[in-house]
């Protein structure tokens, strides 16, 4: 698994909801700043927008992705604007101090993909008298199917070598983490890999991923033990030393503090249950 992969799969995606607006030219706002991700897709018209103060031209087919707490402006070009809203939150728990969109260095706005993400747009619009207690989950498998598409786009795929904007010593140490997994390395043996003292390191890791060195081993290292612990019936005393953790209690108390349940709790959530 490279680093970019893991942050795919460390990737929490949750739907909130989808409202369709008919607007006019009269459409306009100034620093509003966000509270949620939100996706628009434009069916119909163009409008001026800017994130963060970069300034983007929206017209009809094209697909933009708004980072949560960003701040927009926008107006309105056309005389009628038909635009769908899905608001959604979004983050990768491993780096707690940047967005989910610049970690996969995504770009705002997305084109030659309006037919496919239409479709499935009207799939998420339901009818209000159609609505059952279960439509949400439909409504959240086509926010991921739309979310699959974007990012399997073969811009996005070509920049997954040096995709986050992460420090390329933060990529070595992640590379280095998943190459040795049965290693549970001191933060002095991952200073000398990248040439940094201890403090430097410390200090690159706090800027570039909000965590100190050792929090952010223990985050991989608890993305690495719930696939083990999903899908097979290895003890939990094995995983713990597969990982390089010899002392299995502290892997537990490590990754209850992480996820709030304990290994086996997880295994029995998430976990292969046909050969029980």
């Amino acid at each position: 698994m490279n680093s970019f992969q893991m942050m795919i799969e460390a990737l929490e995606i949750r739907f909130l909801h989808i409202t369709q607006y008919q607007l006019d030219y009269r459409w306009q706002a100034k620093e509003r700043k966000l509270r949620h991700c939100v996706m628009w897709f434009v069916h119909k018209g163009s409008f001026q927008l800017a994130i963060d103060q970069a300034s983007m031209r929206c017209n009809e087919g094209q697909i933009i992705i708004l980072p949560a707490h960003s701040t927009i402006s926008f107006h309105a070009i056309s005389d009628e604007l038909l635009l769908t809203s899905i608001n959604f939150d979004a983050e990768i728990s491993l780096v707690s101090n940047r967005s989910w969109v610049q970690l996969l260095n995504l770009p705002n706005l997305f084109e030659d993909k309006a037919s496919k993400i239409e479709r499935i747009v009207h799939e998420m619009l339901i009818p209000e008298n159609d609505e059952t207690a279960y439509v949400h989950l439909l409504q959240q498998s086509s926010l991921l199917r739309i979310l699959y598409e974007l990012l399997r786009t073969e811009n996005v795929a070509d920049s997954s070598s040096n995709y986050s904007h992460l420090d390329k010593r933060i990529h070595t140490i992640i590379h280095f983490l998943h190459a040795h997994p049965q290693q549970m390395p001191e933060i002095k043996e991952l200073a000398e890999l990248v040439q940094l003292s201890d403090s430097h390191l410390r200090k690159l890791f706090i800027k570039q991923t909000g965590q100190a060195p050792l929090h952010f081993v223990h985050s991989i290292k608890i993305e690495q033990a719930k696939k083990l612990l999903a899908t097979s019936v290895k003890p939990i005393s094995q995983i713990s030393y597969e990982l390089g953790i010899e002392n299995a209690n502290y892997f537990s108390r490590m990754f209850k503090i992480k996820t709030s349940l304990t290994p086996l709790q997880y295994r029995q959530q998430f976990g292969l249950w046909l050969n029980d």
